[in-house]
């Protein structure tokens, strides 16, 4: 429901130009996905949770605003929907996006706040310390990572080790290399443990 893919193209102002009930007003361009949501919601095991992954902003003046998305959050969290995926735009080629580190982080931070939702936050999350950050700052319940895992596949595992949490598992065949890394990353604590002494 995000990004201009077909749902997404229901819910924003700027994609959706019917003069039917599924176009005009947010609750018309809120009817068909929810009509979606909920005949999959019937079939999902009610014990295993249902995200939605919308873009809280379309970045365009007239378009969607984060005002709308708390409505938007609502609206699925009555639906039976148990964690929002807050992402933004990418539904018009006008859209001017600002940009910045965790700069998608407000979006997800409202939508848990007034709707009283599970969100996870995306967007120019970059380090272990800013997932962190997010979690612990209560802006998010769970984040999402894609380039920093497209730039090293074994970004959690590294991220683990600099943290010092040996619980995650390694593939058997690197756990020599595991062992190094996490030897190599207490050895760095401590060094910067007795530099502050």
């Amino acid at each position: 429901m995000a990004h201009g893919y077909l749902l997404a193209s229901f819910l924003s102002p700027i994609t959706n130009q019917r003069s039917d009930h599924y176009g005009g007003s947010l609750a018309n361009r809120l009817r068909f996905p929810l009509e979606l949501f909920r005949a999959v919601r019937t079939v999902w095991p009610q014990h295993k949770p249902m995200s939605v992954r919308v873009s809280a902003t379309d970045w365009v003046a007239g378009g969607t605003t984060g005002a709308d998305s708390v409505l938007i959050a609502r609206a699925f969290k009555e639906a039976g929907c148990d964690v929002f995926d807050v992402s933004t735009g990418q539904t018009d080629p006008s859209s001017k996006p600002v940009y910045g580190r965790m700069f998608q982080a407000s979006f997800s931070e409202q939508i848990r706040l007034e709707v009283d939702i599970a969100t996870m936050a995306v967007g120019a999350v970059t380090s272990a310390d800013q997932v962190n950050t997010l979690l612990i700052s209560g802006r998010a319940d769970l984040v999402a990572l894609a380039r920093p895992h497209l730039a090293d596949p074994y970004f959690t595992l590294h991220a683990a080790a600099q943290l010092g949490y040996e619980g995650v598992t390694w593939p058997s065949q690197y756990l020599s290399g595991a062992q190094q890394l996490h030897a190599l990353h207490r050895r760095a604590r401590d060094d910067a443990a007795r530099k502050s002494d």
